[in-house]
């Protein structure tokens, strides 16, 4: 499918600058483009690379002009991006129906609109919502609700009890309503604690490839609307993450956590058990979280402690060298004063 840049900019709040006509039929980024791509520069480093490209034309931010290209410009680069890929790049589409591989209850209730893989298994008393699709390989336990449009990747599975709400997308390999790991020492073993709670999944959730999202013990564990999940994050039983947060790869949170709304997890986060993040929280890589925090500001380190302070600590502690030696040479100075004695 192709596009006039005009017709582009339209989609995107934009301007044209340069050929209004260009037309336009594939996005690539600058090293790769050819004749008919877009591509996209959000800076000067990169729109310089993008001017010298074969691209035919640049996304670029209000401000940024070429001689010999076609310029559309935005307010913001990225976010234009992301809304025009889709209009070059779709994803493989299913036409509804259960494949013959697949085992589905009778009680189960599958839309007509819906796609059910190879080798699924769909449990006693699920429901598959409007134009959901379930690739192959996939479990969905007894009593297990998914909305509309919700895209399970191959391998995912959900364990009973659960509830998905509308336009989901979970990756290969996730599982949704394990165990939480609960336990009590009894004697002289640890006895099991059953996890008789769920999983809510509230709308436009996307979660990455090989998470796990543990069932709540009493009650459910819970991700808020728009949260994006990374790749192989541990969520434990009856978390509660808020609307639009953002949780990066090898995240692992504690039972009872709760994180507040439009918070932010770095990569490799530990967040101990039972503790508050607040809201628009920013928490940087590798920190260890073991307190409450307050919210709307950045963290870092172990213990977290906020990003300022941290800095602080940093920037004294790669002084200790240099003041150490000061000392030795003050004490020098004080014993030959006859200090010291």
């Amino acid at each position: 499918m192709s596009f006039t840049a005009t017709e582009i900019a339209e989609k995107v709040e934009g301007e044209v600058v340069g050929d209004k006509t260009t037309t336009i039929s594939g996005f690539a980024k600058a090293d790769l483009a050819k004749p008919g791509d877009l591509t996209f520069a959000e800076n000067e480093a990169f729109f310089t690379l993008a001017d010298k490209s074969q691209a035919s034309a640049i996304l670029a931010p209000a401000g940024f002009n070429s001689n010999s290209k076609t310029v559309i410009q935005v307010k913001d680069a990225r976010i234009a991006f992301a809304r025009i890929l889709p209009l070059f790049f779709n994803e493989k589409s299913f036409t509804p129906g259960i494949h013959p591989t697949a085992i589905v209850a009778d009680s189960a209730i599958i839309s007509e609109t819906a796609y059910i893989g190879a080798n699924c298994i769909i449990d006693e008393k699920s429901t598959i919502g409007n134009k959901s699709v379930i690739q192959s390989n996939c479990t969905i336990g007894e009593s297990t609700n998914i909305g509309e449009n919700v895209q399970l990747f191959p391998n995912v599975n959900i364990y009973p009890g659960c509830n998905l709400g509308n336009n989901i997308r979970v990756h290969s390999g996730s599982t949704i309503g394990s165990d939480g790991f609960g336990y009590v020492f009894d004697t002289d073993h640890h006895r099991k604690v059953l996890q008789i709670g769920g999983v809510v999944i509230e709308d436009d959730v996307e979660i990455g490839a090989n998470c796990t999202i543990d069932r709540g013990a009493l009650g459910d564990t819970i991700i808020g609307h728009g949260t994006k999940i990374d790749n192989l994050v541990q969520i434990g039983h009856n978390v509660i993450i808020g609307e639009h947060c953002i949780i990066v790869a090898q995240n692992a949170i504690g039972g009872s956590s709760e994180i507040g709304a439009f918070s932010v997890l770095a990569g490799q986060v530990g967040v101990a058990g039972h503790l508050k993040i607040g809201p628009k929280s920013i928490v940087a890589a590798k920190s260890g979280v073991i307190n409450d925090l307050d919210g709307n500001n950045q963290y870092m380190g172990f213990p977290a402690i906020p990003a300022q302070d941290a800095k602080r600590q940093i920037v004294s502690t790669k002084n200790l060298p240099k003041l150490s030696k000061r000392v030795t040479k003050i004490e020098k100075a004080i014993r030959k004063l006859g200090g010291f004695s």
